[in-house]
């Protein structure tokens, strides 16, 4: 009786070495300056804002721009580049008043008279914009359109809110986000839909653009606005 020969192993292929095997796919390098500052823009304009830039302008506007500053700091730079229009006054106001673009910079000589005559300007619906204080020189500051008034109920120290004022009792000082809130009351008196939001700021300068409620959640969410959170937003746009 013949015993079965048992099977031989078949013979394994030996490992890949690891050398030899397909590279991993690498992460993705960190998005440049430029590349964030174009993805800037692009929600800008998803929002409605810069109806004037251009590819061809963007790229003008980028090579004018530092690309080692920070990051709040070059876009407002841009945004500036932008609203000036290359120098051409005529260019420079039409952008301004489509976005009603406010730009304020830390130490500005500017009152709070000023600031809001500024405002005034580019929201044309209120009419006539002033403003007063209610009751005696000492009273609470109001902003005044028509028959509608709205307080003025920031205190935090930026612009002198009486100079040039020689019946103020003592000057006082306020934020020009207090003064932009406080126009905003006043466009929701009049039943404007579009108010102004406060964009990210770069601790020297402050700018405003006028938006939906669904625009300014959009940038809200996407960290381009110096309100962190939607309740912010709509709180101070009055909304």
């Amino acid at each position: 009786m013949t015993r079965a020969t048992p099977p031989f192993p078949m013979p394994t292929e030996p490992s890949q070495p690891r050398s030899d095997r397909p590279p991993q796919a690498s992460e993705s390098p960190p998005p440049t300056p430029a590349q964030q500052d174009r993805a800037f823009t692009e929600r800008l304009r998803g929002a409605g804002l810069l109806g004037e830039l251009t590819d061809g302008l963007l790229e003008v506007l980028l090579e004018r721009v530092d690309p080692g500053g920070d990051e709040q700091a070059r876009r407002l730079d841009l945004l500036s580049l932008y609203y000036e229009g290359s120098g051409d006054p005529e260019v420079a106001a039409r952008r301004a008043a489509v976005d009603r673009w406010l730009l304020h910079r830390d130490g500005e000589a500017a009152n709070a008279h000023a600031i809001v005559r500024r405002l005034a300007s580019l929201a044309v619906e209120l009419g006539p914009v002033g403003l007063e204080r209610i009751g005696s020189v000492d009273g609470p500051l109001v902003v005044r359109a028509g028959e509608h008034l709205s307080a003025v109920t920031d205190g935090e120290e930026d612009i002198d809110a009486d100079a040039g004022d020689p019946h103020a009792a003592e000057p006082e000082t306020i934020t020009v986000r207090g003064l932009v809130r406080a126009l905003n009351v006043l466009l929701d008196r009049h039943q404007v839909r579009t108010r102004w939001v406060a964009l990210a700021s770069d601790g020297r300068r402050e700018a405003f653009v006028t938006l939906g409620v669904a625009e300014a959640m959009l940038l809200c969410r996407s960290g381009d606005l110096e309100h962190a959170s939607p309740e912010e937003v709509i709180e101070f746009a009055a909304w």
